[in-house]
């Protein structure tokens, strides 16, 4: 027999069976299908700010009768009435209001969520559940008890709260800051102990760790916080308007576009829109800057090396 015969041949991995080329759609389709969807969502989501900036540009009836918002004729006057109406003070009403409440609620808010997410203490749960069920409560029933507060506590003090910032400040605080601590609760449970543990082994005090080290990391929940405290504040109708109704320079925007008054047989639509577009654009600045503020303690670390 040959040496060829002889020798056992060698085993040979098993080499898999080669698989077909796949029959799903092309990368380019999917591509494709991605950004349609995405315009879709994008349109779906900027066409009420659409409608609500081309009817500004059209007067009442022309609004009302005819649904086509791409057909004129076209005019500024819808906002040079709002403008002679005083919308600007109303509008420097509510950012003074949506901007002191969301200076006293946030860092209240994230003193109380940090202690809630990091100190022992007793029936935590409980108080996290209470501060979340307070965020049910519904504004119509403080209007009526609030109200005879203030008149009480101007009688007897002199404190007038009515139409003034503080008597809409004090119950949007209230109202927003339950919300807030469960927000900045979540988030400050959500970042790992050993970080604030480092710092205090590098020196720092238990303050000086909340505020260098774990507030920047929470900056997405304090901003989304502040987000929703802000818009809240700036939106608010029904207490604003039980307690600073008529007087132009406490009264908000809410209420200022409320109490638009129909000019012969036609609708304020064109007012109320160009007074909608003018509240907006403030509102989409703040969460643009917010936005920043956002991505930046996303992206920013704890730990430099």
């Amino acid at each position: 027999m040959s040496e060829h015969t002889l020798r056992s041949p060698r085993p040979t991995a098993a080499t898999p069976p080669r698989r077909g080329r796949s029959k799903g759609l092309p990368p380019w389709v999917v591509g494709t299908l991605k950004i349609l969807g995405l315009a879709v969502v994008v349109v779906w989501c900027l066409f009420p700010f659409l409608w609500m900036a081309m009817t500004s540009l059209r007067t009442g009836a022309d609004a009302l009768i005819d649904p086509n918002i791409l057909r004129g004729p076209f005019t500024l006057e819808s906002y040079e009435q709002v403008v002679d109406l005083g919308f600007q003070y109303a509008l420097r009403n509510s950012l003074i209001v949506a901007s002191v409440t969301t200076l006293i609620c946030i860092p209240v808010a994230a003193l109380a969520g940090y202690a809630l997410a990091r100190l022992p203490l007793a029936g935590k749960f409980v108080i996290l559940a209470l501060t979340l069920v307070a965020t049910l409560f519904p504004p119509v029933a403080l209007v009526n008890p609030l109200y005879q507060v203030y008149l009480e506590l101007d009688g007897l003090i002199g404190l007038s709260l009515l139409n003034s910032y503080a008597g809409m400040i004090l119950p949007y605080v209230a109202l927003t800051l339950p919300l807030a601590i469960f927000i900045l609760t979540t988030f400050f449970a959500g970042i790992p102990k050993e970080i604030e543990e480092s710092a205090k082994v590098d020196g720092a005090t238990p303050f000086q760790a909340f505020w260098r080290v774990v507030a920047p990391l929470a900056a997405p929940g304090v901003g989304a916080a502040a987000i929703l405290t802000f818009v809240y504040a700036t939106n608010e109708f029904l207490l604003a308007f039980s307690f600073a109704p008529a007087d132009l320079n406490v009264q908000t925007v809410p209420v200022f576009i409320g109490t638009f008054e129909r000019v012969g047989y036609e609708d304020p639509i064109g007012q109320v829109m160009a007074a909608s577009v003018l509240v907006s654009i403030p509102l989409i600045l703040f969460a643009l800057v917010l936005q920043r503020r956002i991505v930046a303690g996303l992206t920013s670390g704890a730990v430099k090396g």
